[in-house]
């Protein structure tokens, strides 16, 4: 079966510590991904990090995703290890710094549908609800970021 790719890249005024906090809390992705996230075993170093299972559900699906890789402030590597209509899924996100203060997060994943004929449909639904929660998470990120500075400079 062939395998399927979706890039996207989003550009956000802030840090890129922030949006790497806020990709890797397990527990509170739902506020920008549809559907209910909840880590359900710890990584190493980090609760989030290598190792770390959360399970994803979404009202069809229920599902589960490992990360592989993780280095902090710098790259999340994941895979679905169960529960998904895909097979040989990855998922990774790079942070990168535009300047002090503007960030990039590229955002790659890579699957093959289970289901022959499929994976045009599962592409378009994944790059839909990525992209929305990408724009979720840049807002979400430079609004907290902006009161945080000015908690913190009074």
């Amino acid at each position: 079966m062939d395998m399927y790719t979706i890039t996207l890249e989003k550009t956000a005024k802030v840090p890129k510590k922030v949006l790497f906090r806020l990709l890797t809390d397990h527990n509170n992705l739902g506020r920008f991904f549809d559907g209910q996230y909840s880590l359900i075993r710890k990584g190493k170093p980090e609760s989030n990090g290598i190792g770390a299972i959360r399970e994803i559900s979404n009202g069809l699906l229920t599902f589960q995703e490992q990360v592989i890789d993780y280095k902090e402030n710098e790259h999340l590597h994941y895979k679905i290890i169960q529960g998904a209509p895909v097979n040989e899924y990855g998922g990774w996100i790079k942070f990168n710094s535009v300047n002090a203060h503007d960030s990039m997060i590229h955002y790659r994943i890579m699957f093959t549908p289970k289901v022959k004929g499929t994976g045009w449909l599962i592409k378009y639904l994944f790059e839909k609800r990525i992209k929305r929660a990408l724009d979720s998470l840049a807002s979400y990120g430079e609004d907290s970021w902006l009161i945080e500075n000015r908690i913190s400079s009074k």
